[in-house]
């Protein structure tokens, strides 16, 4: 169990503020841009070195080991706030943040302060995965201008920046605007495509020494068209790790069905008042608002347009002893690839056009938009006061989010409408009314661009209140900190659909979860170069609320056994820091306890689709982390990161299960049994080695390598019950193939970057960068996947395990130009 308050921090250059306490108390910012801190123990106190310090192990976290899909101790990203300007963007819904919100701003957000782990936090009350805060105010940059370029063969091919800042002036203001454009097609998965724009403006205005005005709007709108992950079977009939099912020709062009698109800026308004020179009060208000889209395939009535699905694939019919079908099919994919591998558009729009009705041609095949619309606004407040040795923060935020969720009808694909109706529904048989996804609009009928199907939203308003203590002794460091929050989370339906007529339109009941939460830690100052910490944490928090309601697109219905989750955690931690050697060894153990898990998909066994509900899920997540760092003769530097940990699921949750289309419950009360399984997604260890070197003339080469293993697919649920295995024997060997979790081939990368920097007439400077992946150019590798949640009993193979490829040798080149 161990973690450091100090030693964790991913940062680098030490950036001044002298608008904030920061400057006066040591409170440094910083910056991931690159380079290292000042060395010189005598101009700072030791708290304020740690805090400085440039973390090895989340370098490597980083810009290392993400190309595995590597999380840090195994932590969804509800366990880490990441704020702009001291403000929390954490979704509420969801608890994660979308990094993509301003990216392609990479010139306004490279200002960040990161600290890992249960760390004191002087902005927000953080989770046990630390804090990252982007500070991106005007006066923060210097003045100047820079365009970009880069090129490269990753998500974008290319991308141009600009931004310009005023600096501080003297008269009061400060401005900064950014914009970007990024662009990529097939770049290196096929069918794949990548449009993006960013903008950001920022002025900053000192009205006098006590008050300052700052606001901040930023936004990235970006369009990409999608990739899938697909059975192993499927790569080896392609002959392709990276074959992309959701891309196909349409009049000889490609033409992607499952498009992501996002348009969510964001607005802040910030007020600094300077009350003393002890004290200040910074309060902010803000407002995140946009849509984001995700385009797919419907049907009605029609065969399944996916060219992966289960019954379009040899093995189907193998599995069946049908050698003969078999055989045809394989000859298909090896023969056909347009029209057996690919979606076949022509062949969708002709059999639209060939619907004929007395009201035109109904769509058998549509491509929706499933968006949703989000507006959170807010308020966030912090003062701050120093007394002598002690640090005194206290907060107070407040919001008030509201997504609202719906379809569009995207298009028709040569048809005249679709009728907005519930295909499983009216396959049941029961009275028309029952099939209506809108009862009040029985049998509408759907133009290009209309809603239909759903539209409800889910409105959450949650409120914290917390204080933080921080004091320094001379050979010891403590603090500690205390939260409480109520969060009201309700869902309201804006149609009432048929098969739930009274419990689909309006407002549900509203939940109310009240939580707390409480930190501490300790800093043993051995001398100035050597440091033991410990920390620990307890915490409540609300439920995902999009885990709350049994079907939330068509019904109020809240799952049973719906509580707060709990999380306990602690650290403990050993850091060194020398001139020339850095290092720091965490041991760390963390259980996060009575969370709500559900998905929906279809089930065989119950020929429908199926709501499943898994409440009391218990995690575990322990190990250690490992960062050092050498000096060698002032050019030459070696790294180290190792990684290893357990990230387990404890315990026996409880499943219930939901008919989608009726109120019918399957089952209740049913055990799983995941105790000790582990928690897919992220290597659960790592392990890297890295030398660079820096040249007298300003610049650099580096060259690393990394490993990685203990990488298992995440287990579905429903294979861990008794009554998955309730037809076989213990002895049967099909036990061992339903309950066995696959463990991934363990897997190296070789990882290479470089940069020049060069100054010309004293005033202007260009920058040249590049760094590249997957050197040794190894296409083989599976970075994760997922266990189908459909599944039959009888043939397990006949669903069978999903895998994500490592691309292979990617690279970035950019250039700046500064003036």
């Amino acid at each position: 169990m161990c973690t450091s308050f100090l030693a964790q921090n991913d940062s680098t250059d030490v950036k001044e503020n002298t608008d904030s306490l920061s400057t006066k108390f040591n409170i440094p910012l910083f910056s991931t841009s690159g380079g290292d801190v000042d060395n010189d123990l005598e101009q700072q106190d030791v708290s304020s070195l740690l805090a400085s310090s440039r973390d090895v192990f989340a370098q490597f976290a980083s810009f290392q080991f993400g190309v595995g899909r590597y999380r840090m101790r195994g932590y969804m990203a509800e366990n880490q706030m990441i704020m702009v300007n001291g403000v929390n963007v954490n979704n509420l819904e969801t608890g994660f943040s979308s990094w993509s919100s301003w990216g392609g701003l990479n010139d306004v957000t490279r200002f960040v302060e990161q600290r890992i782990g249960i760390t004191p936090n002087r902005l927000g009350f953080s989770g046990v995965g630390g804090y990252s805060n982007i500070d991106s105010k005007a006066s923060s940059f210097r003045k100047g201008t820079r365009i970009s370029y880069g090129y490269g063969n990753r998500i974008f091919a290319q991308r141009l920046m600009v931004t310009h800042s005023t600096g501080m002036m003297q008269n009061g203001w400060a401005i900064t605007l950014s914009a970007s454009t990024r662009y990529g097609n097939e770049v290196y998965i096929p069918g794949t495509y990548f449009i993006g724009s960013a903008f950001y403006a920022s002025v900053d205005k000192r009205i006098n020494d006590k008050h300052s005005l700052s606001f901040t709007g930023f936004g990235a709108p970006i369009q990409q068209g999608r990739a899938a992950a697909t059975t192993l079977e499927v790569y080896e009939l392609t002959n392709s790790h990276y074959y992309n099912s959701l891309w196909g020709y349409q009049n000889g062009k490609v033409r992607n069905a499952q498009v992501s698109s996002a348009k969510r800026p964001m607005l802040m308004l910030s007020h600094l008042f300077k009350i003393n020179t002890a004290e200040q009060l910074n309060t902010t208000l803000f407002y995140n608002f946009g849509k984001t889209g995700f385009t797919s395939l419907n049907w009605n009535d029609a065969p399944n347009p996916r060219p992966d699905y289960y019954r379009y694939l040899p093995s189907y019919y193998y599995d069946m002893g049908d050698t003969v079908n078999g055989k045809i099919w394989e000859n298909k994919w090896a023969n056909e690839p347009n029209t057996t591998a690919q979606l076949d558009w022509d062949r969708m729009i002709n059999m639209n056009r060939a619907n004929l009705t007395s009201t035109g041609t109904r769509a058998r095949y549509i491509l929706e938009n499933r968006i949703e619309n989000l507006s959170n606004v807010g308020v966030n407040s912090v003062y701050s006061k120093r007394a002598g040795e002690l640090f005194i923060t206290v907060g107070l935020n407040a919001n008030m989010q509201k997504t609202r969720k719906y379809k569009e009808l995207e298009d028709l694909l040569g048809a005249s409408y679709w009728l907005d109706v519930d295909q499983f529904a009216e396959n049941l048989g029961v009275e028309e009314s029952f099939a209506q996804n809108n009862i009040e609009t029985p049998n509408k009928t759907i133009e290009q661009g209309e809603k239909f199907g759903y539209d409800y939203s889910i409105n959450i308003n949650r409120a914290e209140f917390w204080g933080q203590a921080e004091y320094t002794f001379s050979k010891m460091d403590v603090h500690g900190s205390l939260s409480i929050s109520n969060s009201s989370i309700w869902r309201e339906g804006f149609v009432a659909n048929g098969k739930f007529p009274t419990t689909s339109k309006g407002e549900s009941a509203k939940m109310n979860f009240l939580n707390y939460g409480v930190k501490g830690g300790i800093v043993f100052k051995i001398d100035g170069r050597n440091f033991i910490t410990a920390n620990g944490a307890f915490l409540t928090r609300a439920p995902e609320a999009n885990n709350i309601f049994i079907s939330p697109r068509v019904r109020n219905d809240q799952a049973n056994g719906v509580t707060n989750e709990k999380v306990l955690s602690g650290d403990i931690s050993y850091l060194a820091k020398y001139p020339t050697f850095k290092f720091r060894a965490t041991c760390y153990n963390t259980t996060i306890s009575d969370q709500t898990w559900l998905r929906t998909f279809w089930s065989d066994e119950f020929n429908n689709n199926v709501n499943y509900i898994m409440t009391n899920v218990d995690q575990n997540h322990q190990g250690i982390e490992i960062g050092v760092e050498k000096t060698l003769f002032v050019s030459h530097t070696i790294q180290g990161a190792l990684g290893m940990g357990q990230f387990l699921y404890k315990g026996q949750p409880t499943a219930q299960a939901w008919q989608d289309n009726n109120n019918k419950s399957l089952f209740a009360e049913r055990t799983v049994y995941l105790n000790n399984y582990r928690i897919g997604v992220s290597p659960q260890l790592v392990t890297g080695i890295g030398y660079r070197y820096s040249g007298k003339k300003f610049w650099f080469a580096g060259i690393t390598f990394n490993y990685f293993d203990q990488v298992y697919i995440d287990p579905n649920p429903d294979r861990r019950t008794a009554e998955a295995l309730t037809k076989y024997v213990s002895t049967d060997p099909q036990v061992n193939l339903i309950t066995e979790q696959e463990q991934l081939p363990s897997y190296y990368t070789v990882n290479f970057n470089a940069g020049k920097s060069l100054r010309i007439k004293k005033k202007y400077f260009l920058n040249f960068n590049l760094s590249a992946n997957n050197l040794l150019n190894n296409k083989n590798i599976i970075t994760g996947g997922f266990e189908a949640l459909r599944w039959d009993y009888s043939n397990i193979s006949k669903f069978d395990n999903r895998y994500f490829y490592m691309t292979g040798t990617t690279f970035m080149a950019t250039v700046n130009f500064n003036f």
